[in-house]
């Protein structure tokens, strides 16, 4: 059974080239832009990993990450944010994301980082 990771970033490019790379490693990808649908969709598939970007229009990937956390269903499940922010590290620290990586990253580093919690 292939492992689900779900994507959220409103940079669409970002966004196809994360999917097409995850899913050449054999990783079933959910890759949403809006960020409004994460919540549902991770209740609806029960995703292994979550890959958030931290600064979207709506809803942040902090508020989102903090909610995860907070709930008793999802709290286990790991999630990266990542962002161009150069306090990247700290934030993902304040709101109890499990890592991050900063934007711009390289492709080897997301592999690696995600390799590591499948």
């Amino acid at each position: 059974m292939k492992k689900t990771i779900i994507i959220c970033d409103d940079d669409e490019g970002i966004l196809e080239v994360v999917k097409i790379v995850l899913e050449e490693k054999g990783y079933d990808v959910i890759a949403l832009s809006n960020p409004e649908k994460v919540l549902d969709t991770i209740k609806n598939s029960s995703p292994h990993l979550i890959l958030l970007d931290l600064w979207m229009p709506i809803l942040n990937g902090d508020l989102i990450t903090q909610t995860l956390k907070s709930s008793e269903e999802t709290k286990n499940i790991p999630v990266i944010i990542f962002s161009a922010n150069k306090d990247t590290a700290e934030i993902a620290k304040q709101i109890g994301a499990d890592n991050y990586l900063t934007k711009p990253f390289d492709i080897d580093q997301l592999e690696k980082l995600v390799d590591s919690y499948m």
